[in-house]
């Protein structure tokens, strides 16, 4: 599969599902120009998901191409659903301590290779959380700090999931003048995991290609 980070939570994740049909799936759409500095994504799409309503940050539809299929994450917080054959499963989570927010997390499996999107979660993972996302071969992690999970329990749950890659987003680039940390900041919380900085916007995984321990892998973005 390829993956794209656009910017801020938003990827386009490309690949073949089990019928041997391409799919392109983007993932948390924001909005030009009110999210930072981003640029429009304007792809096409076969599936798109939003873990919420947020039209600014994490749900804008307006630059999506294509006859594709809406996964509302909220609306199957708890289940899972089966779009142009790939299985989504869904977990509902908070933008607050406090309970207040209410976000989803998102994992899919294609080409052998499980996914998860973080949402808009902002609050630190425990029990039913983390069991949901063991075994995520690829984790596309809130990396910037509040108003999203803290760096520090950001750190903790890559140290107790342990996915192979783990992608960080929606932090502060020179392009996004929104009030986030820069990925620095998570790197340096995870020292001692290997960082690869490719200088793409994009990364090739393959079911052989995951590496044996955790790899912090930091993109370009694409817009």
């Amino acid at each position: 599969m390829k993956i794209t980070w656009f910017g801020h939570a938003a990827f386009l994740v490309e690949g073949v599902n089990p019928a041997g049909e391409a799919v392109r799936i983007i993932l948390d759409p924001y909005n030009y120009p009110a999210c930072g500095g981003y640029l429009p994504i304007n792809e096409a799409a076969d599936i798109v998901s939003i873990s919420h309503h947020n039209e600014r940050y994490h749900s804008d539809l307006s630059a999506i191409r294509g006859d594709y299929e809406l996964i509302d994450a909220l609306d199957h917080a708890g289940s899972s659903l089966t779009r142009k054959g790939v299985e989504f499963k869904v977990f509902e989570v908070y933008e607050t301590d406090d309970g207040e927010g209410p976000n989803c997390l998102v994992k899919f499996e294609l080409e052998g290779v499980t996914v998860a999107h973080q949402g808009d979660l902002g609050h630190r993972v425990e029990a039913g959380a983390l069991e949901f996302l063991e075994n995520t071969d690829v984790l596309l992690a809130l990396a910037g700090g509040p108003p999203t999970i803290k760096i520090p329990d950001l750190a903790d749950l890559v140290e107790k999931t342990r996915p192979p890659l783990v992608l960080p987003m929606h932090y502060r680039t020179p392009k996004c003048n929104l009030d986030l940390q820069p990925v620095g900041d998570f790197l340096s919380a995870c020292e001692g995991y290997p960082v690869e900085t490719p200088g793409s916007s994009e990364l090739i995984v393959t079911r052989e290609s995951l590496p044996a321990e955790t790899t912090l892998v930091v993109l370009d973005h694409a817009r």
